[in-house]
């Protein structure tokens, strides 16, 4: 059986990036995160639009392996209240499918990562007013908890920041 990370540093060794690049924001011409630490990130949006060069699916921005855990990220340079929910699920549904395929065809066994999804969003002045619900799964998207990823974390720049130094055991510039 195939290895996730040894596949993808074949395969996909060309869609190397950072999450600085990840997360960069073409209509605004800024990044939400600064780092270029992480040597093996992969722009999941640029390996979606090598597969699928006429019309690509939405998909998130980010992978990263880190043991047997496969972490999807999506970036939003915007304010909590800003993000369209619609937008984040069909994100997510399509880049676990297409995730899925990918596993299928190099014959890497899903049953031995766990699968996680992250929303990374602007930092909010106003994160204080949310209360309890900052740790809660946001945008709707709790549906998908356990069907297509075994955790989803929705929150802000800096609950990522935090959580990646704890998972990575590196600091983390965003």
């Amino acid at each position: 059986m195939a290895d996730v990370d040894s596949i993808f540093k074949s395969i996909y060794r060309d869609y190397c990036s950072s999450l600085k690049n990840t997360s960069y924001d073409t209509e605004k011409n800024e990044y939400l995160c600064h780092d270029e630490s992480h040597r093996y990130v992969y722009d999941f949006d640029k390996i979606v639009k090598f597969k699928y060069p006429l019309k690509q699916p939405s998909s998130y921005d980010a992978l990263l392996f880190n043991d047997n855990k496969v972490y999807c990220v999506e970036f939003k340079n915007q304010k909590y209240s800003d993000i369209d929910r619609s937008v984040i699920a069909k994100k997510l549904q399509n880049g676990k499918e297409i995730l899925d395929q990918i596993f299928k065809e190099n014959n890497i066994p899903k049953s031995e990562y766990k699968f996680v999804f992250c929303v990374v969003y602007k930092n909010s002045s106003t994160r204080w007013q949310r209360g309890i619900a900052k740790n809660e799964v946001q945008f709707e998207l709790d549906a998908y908890k356990g069907k297509f990823f075994d955790e989803i974390y929705t929150n802000d720049v800096l609950y990522f920041t935090n959580e990646y130094k704890k998972k990575f055991k590196k600091e983390l510039d965003c």
